[in-house]
Parts: structure tokens; sequence; C-alpha cells
């Protein structure tokens, strides 16, 4: 049969199954007049068709008559109390469940929750059955963008009940469409969507009902995935379907659901592709028109379904706006991602969720998409779209570098003509020419620079420098009275210290190398400066080049001393030229060098000062000239610097405030961009921050959201660029800071896998020298994990290694004298624990040693004083526990004097620190003063 024939065929065919079966005959004895075997071929199509439909096709998808009762108002549940919760209203109700807003009820605290009931008739054995195996889906589930399950049991009168956290949302098309999100802000929800499905896939645990309004989206622009009450475990042992009648909702059902074969979480991945396709349409993937549930079931196992980019076309002028936005970043890559998503064939979609958000990923940062077969012009053109300056300055700089080589090929040419023409002259011309040859080859650099910013560029840029370093030291041995070639020199060896081990910058992790070249570069600056006292740029030059010194030495003395050489530089230069952008920029860095030392030394408010004096320079210079090269990313940086240290030393209200304007103007920088490394790693870092800020007042919730938001992009970099120390560490760094925000929400089971996943990652890469925490303060919360879960033999041992570290550390900067004394007091703790009260003893009066009390008040030194606050609490509860042991009168009373003392000395330092929360200044749990208080109370009540 032809393909024109066919076509006949099935136009006939549709128009006799529309027709009641009455009347087929006749219309076959019409239509078959003149072609008998047209007749046979549409007789034999339709007696298939009839025997598919007996079985399942002429029925509904889900017939629940005569199974569900009508379902009406419950009035009879309003106000019950289930457990600690009181019934105030209900929210809905599904095909089986009945779902309540309810308010806990037993006075401990406020909290709306949700609670879902089988509906009343529906209490038979196997819908019982079935609502425990949906209780049992979710307590296996916590993931942020899933409905969390807190609570469940069964009532008095044995319905099963679910008590779930309450979602107050609108489904994600609508929310899509209410707030006009553009396609990037879609994908970026649905990759979250996507994580969620992919989380509970990992677990063995299949949705089945993915669909709009089973995604609802949060006023913070959280989804949440919500209704596990058809999922399927994948490892059931009885290996049948414990769902009721295979319940779905058609319009996103697979195939395979639709057919009643087995399902696998590709079920899942259609169904999202479904709805990606309605976010972005409007529409379903087969029309709008209205079918029997035997068309719906037809058209989704047999029709082809449209392309997203025509559908919504279709729709333009209808319900989507003729200024239409999305329609042309439909065609081409998401039209193939859409399709490949809702593949008829299971095993042609994409095999995972994550697989499907990963490349949504790839669209996003305009990388070739795994849905499209790339061919060599594809790939070609998604680079040159992501790198159109880099290329271009590429292609520049090889016609330099080609006009260079000419250059001295014609010097070599002349070069050995001499020879000829002198041979007294020849070694001379030979040894010029090695020299040239070598310098052309220092143009490398300008490569080095036009590769920078791209991702996975650290080991290119090592072996570009690593060659350029053995002609920059032998031209530098007769750079001498060349000022002109040594500004060049040590320009060439200060970036190459950089890419050795600035750790602001991506770097090798070769923290030692990066110390020669920057000596040397200071060196050559430190000539080029006396040979030319009048010119500004030197002068500025080696001001810079102490600068750096300072920096390699901000927890010495030295680094005070070699920041004031670079302050007696510029700042008489500055009163000479006081509009030079470039001159008040390089007194900011040094500002910026002066507050991370004073906050090395432990004086926080004078580290506030100098960050406040930054980011005045850098706003002046914007103002000055708003074009100045890297002007918004340094603004943004010292407002979140800045930030990060008022508000743990100061106002949080004011750190926030500040954060936020900081975080916001790195985003706009990201979009301007196009997302390049350097800005995105300082996004992370400072949504990290801010966590941090959060975590202290508090908000547990919003720190973990901080922490995850910062984990993802850095993940992914760190991937493209796996030498990159920098970058690994940050990874093993944001890890960290989710466990302890997990541990500070008392959630031990998940947080100490992480925390010592992090350690153990981060001691894997052998860095010369720590970044960030560090392995002594991941030692330190692991130990404050173990100690609360009842383990304090382990608590004291993790303490104990942490201690070691810090003591080799307290000399050298203030925080690890400050983090050492808390660990002392700490390990005091867990002594007291364990009931060794004199040896507890003896590790609170070590901290207040190491704190240096009376020289921490007088500089507010906050975590040097929490540390000692903790110490006196700490001696307080072992006076007060000797006290409560002692028999005699007079023993217990001068015992209860001494914990009141104590108690007295750590309020008294407690009401000098800011805003002092549970979490101190330098990140550790400490014991507020409300509580102290209480002890204080108890102790002289029981005197």
């Amino acid at each position: 049969m032809n393909s024109q024939r066919w076509q006949k065929v099935r136009e006939i065919l549709d128009r006799a199954i529309a027709l009641p079966v009455g009347e087929r005959p006749a219309y076959l004895n019409q239509v078959g007049a003149d072609d008998p075997g047209l007749r046979h071929e549409l007789e034999s199509l339709l007696s298939f068709h009839e025997k598919a439909g007996s079985v399942f096709l002429q029925n509904p998808v889900v017939d629940l008559s005569g199974i569900l009762p009508e379902h009406g108002p419950n009035p009879g549940r309003i106000g019950r109390k289930i457990g600690v919760y009181q019934i105030v209203a209900e929210v809905g109700h599904g095909g089986m469940g009945e779902v309540y807003r309810a308010v806990r009820a037993d006075g401990e605290y406020d909290k709306q929750v949700a609670i879902k009931l089988v509906r009343v008739g529906l209490d038979s054995s196997f819908v019982l059955e079935r609502f425990r195996h949906e209780r049992q889906i979710l307590a296996s589930l916590d993931h942020p963008n899933i409905a969390r399950l807190h609570d469940g049991g069964t009532t008095e009168d044995g319905i099963p009940y679910l008590v779930m956290e309450l979602i107050e949302g609108t489904p994600i098309d609508q929310y899509c469409e209410e707030h006009d999100f553009g396609v990037a802000e879609r994908l970026r929800l649905f990759i979250q969507v996507c994580a969620a499905v992919q989380y509970a896939h990992q677990r063995l645990v299949i949705h089945r009902d993915i669909k709009p309004s089973n995604i609802l989206v949060t006023a913070n622009s959280l989804p949440k995935l919500l209704d596990f009450g058809i999922a399927k475990i994948l490892d059931s042992p009885s290996g049948a379907e414990t769902t009721l009648l295979r319940p779905m909702t058609p319009e996103y059902a697979s195939p395979e659901q639709i057919r009643g074969e087995p399902i696998s979480t590709s079920t899942d991945v259609y169904s999202l592709g479904v709805v990606l396709f309605k976010l972005f349409t409007g529409c379903s993937p087969y029309g709008e028109e209205t079918r029997t549930p035997l068309q719906l079931a037809n058209t989704i196992c047999v029709a082809e379904p449209a392309r997203p980019s025509s559908a919504r076309e279709r729709r333009i002028g209808i319900s989507i706006s003729k200024n239409d936005k999305v329609l042309p970043r439909l065609k081409g890559d998401l039209d193939a991602i859409i399709l490949k998503a809702i593949r008829k064939e299971p095993e042609q979609r994409y095999s995972s969720a994550e697989q499907f958000a990963e490349d949504i990923r790839r669209h996003l940062e305009g990388l070739p998409v795994a849905a499209v077969r790339g061919s060599f012009r594809y790939r070609a053109g998604k680079f040159i779209r992501r790198n159109r300056a880099v290329i271009a300055a590429t292609a520049m700089l090889i016609l330099t570098v080609t006009a260079g080589i000419a250059a001295t090929i014609r010097q070599a040419h002349i070069a050995a003509r001499e020879a000829q023409i002198a041979a007294q002259q020849s070694a001379r011309a030979e040894k010029r020419f090695r020299d040239v040859r070598e310098l052309a080859n220092s143009l490398i650099f300008e490569i080095h620079d036009s590769i920078q910013g791209l991702p996975g560029a650290t080991p290119s840029r090592k072996l570009l420098l690593d060659r350029a370093v053995e002609y920059l030291d032998k031209l530098s041995q007769d750079s001498a009275g060349d000022p002109n070639l040594q500004r060049e020199l040590a320009w060439a060896y200060q970036r190459l210290a950089t890419v050795q081990g600035d750790t602001t910058q991506s770097n090798l992790g070769q923290v030692q190398a990066a110390e020669v070249s920057n000596r040397k570069a200071m060196t050559l600056f430190e000539e080029v400066a006396k040979a030319n006292p009048n010119n500004l740029q030197d002068q500025v030059n080696l001001a810079m080049a102490y600068r750096w010194r300072a920096f390699r030495d901000i927890y010495e003395p030295a680094g005070m001393a070699e920041i004031k050489r670079a302050l007696a530089v510029t700042e008489p230069l500055l009163a000479v030229h006081a509009d030079d952008a470039n001159l008040k920029n390089e007194l900011a860095d040094e500002y910026y060098i002066l507050a991370e030392i004073q906050d090395a030394v432990g004086d926080r408010l004078q580290s506030i000062a100098f960050f406040r004096k930054v980011l005045e320079l850098r706003q002046q210079i914007q103002r000055m000239n708003p074009s100045y090269p890297d002007i918004g990313r340094r603004i943004a940086k010292v407002k979140v610097l800045l930030a990060h240290e008022i508000g743990r030393f100061g106002s949080r209200t004011e750190g926030l405030q500040l954060m936020n304007s900081g975080i916001a103007d790195f985003e706009a920088l990201v979009r301007q961009t196009g997302g390049d490394p350097g800005i995105m790693r300082e996004v992370s870092a400072a949504q990290g921050r801010r966590g941090e800020l959060r975590l202290m007042e508090g908000d547990v919730a919003a720190a973990l959201d901080d922490y995850r938001r910062s984990l993802q992009p850095l993940e992914r970099l760190a991937k493209l660029d796996p030498e990159n120390k920098m970058l690994q560490s940050d990874v093993w760094t944001a890890r960290f800071q989710e466990g302890r925000a997990l541990a500070v929400d008392k959630r031990y089971a998940q947080a100490l896998p992480i925390l010592e996943g992090a350690l153990q990652g981060y001691l894997s890469l052998h860095l010369e020298e720590d970044v960030g925490p560090g392995p002594t303060t991941m030692r330190a919360w692991i130990a404050e994990v173990q100690a609360d879960t009842g383990k304090y033999e382990q608590a004291l041992k993790s303490y104990q290694e942490s201690a070691a570290g810090l003591a080799e550390d307290q000399q050298h900067f203030d925080d690890a004298r400050c983090d050492l004394a808390m660990v002392e007091a700490k390990i005091g703790g867990v002594l007291l624990k364990m009931g060794k009260s004199h040896e507890a003893d003896v590790h609170y009066q070590k901290a207040l040693e190491i704190a240096r009390v009376p020289a921490s008040l007088q500089q507010n030194d906050f975590p040097a004083l929490s540390a000692a606050a903790e110490a006196y609490t700490g001696e307080g509860d072992t006076a007060a526990l000797r006290a409560q042991r002692a028999a005699d009168v007079t023993a217990r009373s001068d015992l209860s004097e001494i914990a009141l003392e104590s108690y007295k000395k750590s309020l008294d330092i407690l009401y000098r620190v800011p805003n002092a929360s549970r979490l101190s200044g330098n990140g550790y749990l400490v014991t507020v003063a409300g509580e102290i208080e209480r002890r204080s109370a108890a102790v002289d009540s029981g005197r």
C-alpha cells in the first residue's frame, strides 16, 4: 500500500470510527462500492480496532465511578484534633484523599501544616494500604523542591494520615504567565523540578502523575513537587503495581502508561517533557481539540507531537501576545530538547531527569545539546557565539605573532649576511638573534590574557607560562639599564605569580612558586621606579608591588610593614594627583589589604572602617569614569566583604541589606558577561557569605538555600577546570557550609556525612596553604555533631585534632587564636558531659588564657570574647554541678557563689558583643544569654 492509498484509508477509517456501530456498514457500502479491496481493508482495520477497544480503549482511561463516593463537605473533621494538630479548614481533595489546613495545638510553638486523610467511604483495606504506601514514599524523600513529610500515623478510628509541609503557591504554568517569565527564567525554574524528580528516582520512586497542578511555585520562586499518591517504588518486591486502577492524568501520561505496560523513570521524563511543552506553548503537544478518552489515548500512542515552536505560532493572536519574545528561542535547540523528552519509545527519551536538565543547562550556557546531532558546523557556531570577543582577539593576536615572526626571520637573514661580511661580529649577532626570537615567544602572554576567562583554561595557561618563564629568566639577566624591558618583565612575572598561586583568582595551588615570581616582579618594579622618579605610573607600580608583598604576609608582622611602604608612596601622590583614577584604584586596593590585616589581628571595627574607605574610593572612581575597567565588579566585591564584616560584628540588618545589593550587582554582571567564570565564582562566594549571616539570624532554611545555590555553579566550574585548586577547594567549602547549617538545625543524620565528605575532599587537594574554613574548622563541626549525638569519645578526638592544627596557626593570625580558645572551651564541655569535671576546668582555664580577655575587650575582638564567654559558662556549669552534689551546706553555698560569678562574667562579656546569637561571629555554636540567665536563676533559687 503506497502512502497516498494509506492516507485515503486512514481518513475513511477515522470517519467510520466516529460513527455509531450500527451506521458503519452502510457507510462502508457507500465508500467501497467501486473498490472491494478498500472495503475489505477497512473492515479488517475496524475489526482490530474494536478488539483493541474491548481491552481498554473503549473505556475511560481512569473510571472510578461506583468505587469512589460522591465527594461532599465533611464538616465533622473541621475542628478535630489529629495528633498535636487541630484541623481548621479543607484545602482540597483528590481521588482518594482529603487535604486540610491544620495548626499545631499543643502550645509548644506555632506551625501550620497540611494534613491528608483517606476520604470518607474509602477506608477499605486496599485503599488504606495504598495510603500507607504513599506515607512510606514521602518519608524517604527529603529535598527542597519536594513537599516534605513532617509526621504520620493513624487516627483513633483507624484512618491513616500524613502531616505535610503546607505549600502556598501557584501551579507552575500559571506562575510563569502571571510573572511574565521569559525563556531563561522558565527553564531555570524547570531545572529545579527536574532535580526533585531525579532525587526521587535515585531513591527508586517514580511519581507517575507529574503535571502543572502538582508543581506549585511559592512566592519566593521555589517550585515544590506534590502528590506522590500514585507513585510507584521501583524495587517493589511483588513486581505488581500497587496503585488504584492505574490512576493517571491522561493529558500528561506517557504511551506506556496508556497501554498499561511496565513503567520506568522514563515515564516521568515524558511527563516532564509535556509540562515543559505547555510552559512554552500553553497547549498540549497534540492540540486542543475536544476528544473522547479513546481519541485521546489513540492520539498519545500513535500521533506525532507538534514542534513547540509551531504550536506556539498557531496560538499567537489567540492567547499569546503578538509581541512574542519566546518564539524565536523555541526554534532549534529547545524544539529538539522537548521533542526528545516526549518520544513514543522510552529508550529514545533522555535516560534520566538529570540528563534532561543537563541539556537545558547546556542550552542556557550556549553549549551544544545532546538532543541535536551536532555537526562540526553546529558545534563551531555554538563556540563562536559564546566566545566572539576571544576569537576576535585571538585572530588579531595571530596576525601580530605572524608579523613578529616575519620580522624575526628578516632579522635572522640580516644577521646571517652580517656574519658573512664581518666574522668578528657573528657571535654577537647570533646572540641578538636568539634573544629576539625568545622575546617574540613572550607574546604567548597575550594569548594567555585572551583565554584567562575561559572555563577550564588553567592547564593551558600553565603550559604557556611554564614555557615563557624560560625566556623571561634569560632576558632578565641582560635587562639591567633598560627600564622599558624591565617594566615588561616585571608585569610578566606578576602574571605568572597570579596563575601559580593567587588565592583570589583561578590558580594552580603553587604558592611557593608564586612567591618567587612575586619577588622577581617587585625587584624589577623597584629598579624602574628608582630610574623614573617623576613617572606617576612607575611609582604606582612600585606601590602595587609592596601591596602584593603585604597580601602574601597578611598574617605576619611584615604584612603591616609592607602595606605602610605602599601607602607611603600612594597617599602623598594622591595629594598632587587627586583626579587620577589609577592612583585611587591602587589606594583602594591598599586599604582593602589594611582591612584584611586589621581583621587578622582581631581589630574587627577598624577592619569595617577600612572596608568603608575602599567602597567610597571605588564609588568615586565610578562617578569619575563609569567605564573604568572592572569597576562594577570591584564595587560588588567590596560591598559583599563589608557586608559580611558588618553582619558578623555589627548590625546584621545593615549587613544583609548591603549583601543583597552586592549580590544583585554581581548577578547583573553575570547577565552582561554571559557567565564569566570568575564573576560566577564571586556570586557563589557572596551567596555563601549571605548564608552565614542568615544562619546567625536563625533562618536555617534561607541559609541552606543560599549554600545550595552557591554550590551548584561551583561544581560545574570545577568539573570544567579540574586542575584549578581554588575552585576545587571552593566546592568542598560550600559543602561544609551546607553540612554546618544542617547541624545547626539538629539534622545530624544528614549533616555528619556531608561534613565528613567535605573534610576528606578538602584534604585530598593537598593544598600548600589552607583557603576558607580549612580542616581545623571542619573537624570542630564534626565534633559538634558527635557530641550532640552522645558520641563523646569520638567528639573529644575530633576536637583535639582541630585544636592541634589551630595551635600551630595561632601565632600567625587572630582567627586561629580565637578558634583555638573556642575549641578548648568545647573540649571542656565534652569532658563535663563525660563526668570529668576537673579535666573540664583545666580546658576552660586554657580557653580563657588563649582568649586574652582584657586585651580582647579593649580591642573589641568579638570572636575571642565569644570564646571567653563560653568558657566562663562552662566554669559556671561545673561549679553548679558540684554544688548539686555537695552534701555540706557551706560547700554547696560556696560552689553556688562560684557558679553565679562565672555566669555573671559570661553575661558581662556577651552584652559587649553586638547582636550576639546562637552562632558566633567566627561560626561556632555558643550558649545564648537567655540560657545563661536561666541557669544562673536556677542556681540562685537552689542555694
